[in-house]
């Protein structure tokens, strides 16, 4: 860590090529304050964790668990923001989610039915599900979900080759229709709702594809910067997307209208979700195989820490008032072939853990 003694060193070496976004950094660095993200609580939570999203509202973290055999769920668990206690529950039925989205606006959560072909629509407020949604096809692989809160309209992705994008009406939660053609294996999202604009990450090809929401057509694409590009997150002021790289433990940052790779940043082995805070702009990803967290500056892409959870982390939501980020983990699969060894159960494994800024 920079010292003051080595600040001053260096703004005198390098005084005509300094900016202030970065003298802000090293005197921020020196003062300690660029390190004070710690595991502030990990909290059990239901059984086989997936997505978590937050409530600006109250502050409320949702956690969805699609249960195991022999234990409760499918659920989606309500927890207090700071204990991480869970303080309601949202049944299912026999439909499991696993990715989560939220309406702030209308206050409604979405859930994508890995298994089940279809969407659920609840209402946060009286947890009722107020419909299960299908695209009529025989099978699909819905995973991630984004809202666009000004147009009230849900996209889902459809993995699959080729992928496409469910289109819903939050209004009426009914589908609508499929944006076609997104590529190989779509997996995550991101929307400017500014612009129109829909991101997706095409993990098969190694691209970035960008969806007009109102003409319904793909304007664009780029390449990821990487290989496997798996999750996005969309940084609206400075017009950037964050995509994590699950094969190589790499965070690229693209410039959202050119494709243009900006930076290529390491963080933890085979990170899969990101989330982006524009307020204190930091970047965070959940690094399964790592175990951990990656906390990076947004303005000089340098990793400010890496936060062990003892978890296989997963998805990362943050508070947009409190700065407190949320870590779901998940636990090591217990199925195994006949003759193996079961594998020794992680000591974090399915719980929410609470990362304070």
């Amino acid at each position: 860590m920079f010292n003051f003694k080595s600040i001053c060193m260096y703004i005198k070496s390098n005084n005509s090529l300094i900016k202030a976004g970065t003298l802000a950094v090293l005197l921020a660095s020196a003062a300690g304050l660029t390190h004070g993200q710690t595991l502030a609580t990990s909290a059990k939570v239901g059984q086989g964790l997936y997505e978590i999203v937050v409530d600006h509202k109250d502050g409320a973290v949702y956690v969805a668990s699609v249960g195991q055999q022999g234990n409760p769920g499918p659920y989606i668990y309500k927890l207090d923001p700071k204990t991480l206690a869970a303080t309601d529950s949202i049944a299912l039925g026999e439909i499991a989610g696993f990715g989560l989205g939220i309406n702030q606006k209308t206050r409604t959560l979405y859930t994508s039915n890995t298994r089940g072909n279809s969407v659920h629509a609840v209402d946060i407020k009286t947890g009722k599900v107020l419909a299960t949604i299908s695209n009529g096809a025989a099978s699909s692989h819905t995973r991630e979900i984004v809202v666009d809160e000004k147009t009230n309209t849900v996209y889902v992705s459809d993995v699959g080759d080729p992928s496409t994008v469910w289109v819903i009406d939050g209004k009426t939660n009914q589908y609508l229709y499929s944006l076609e053609g997104a590529g190989k294996t779509a997996t995550g999202l991101a929307i400017d709702s500014d612009k129109g604009l829909l991101y997706v990450t095409a993990m098969g090809d190694d691209e970035v594809l960008v969806y007009n929401t109102a003409t319904r057509e793909k304007v664009k694409s780029f390449p990821s910067g990487s290989e496997s590009p798996i999750n996005i997150a969309f940084d609206k002021k400075g017009d950037r997307l964050f995509v994590t790289d699950s094969k190589n433990s790499v965070l690229t940052v693209l410039n959202a209208s050119s494709g243009e790779l900006l930076k290529k940043i390491d963080v933890g082995e085979n990170p899969i979700g990101v989330n982006f805070d524009g307020k204190r702009n930091r970047i965070y990803t959940a690094n399964r195989q790592g175990k951990s967290l990656s906390v990076i500056d947004g303005d000089t892409y340098q990793v400010i820490k890496h936060i062990p959870t003892d978890g296989l982390s997963n998805t990362v939501a943050v508070n947009p008032k409190t700065g407190g980020a949320y870590v779901t983990n998940k636990q090591v699969g217990t199925r195994v072939r006949e003759g193996q060894t079961p594998p020794t159960p992680l000591p974090n494994g399915d719980t929410v853990s609470l990362i304070t800024p």
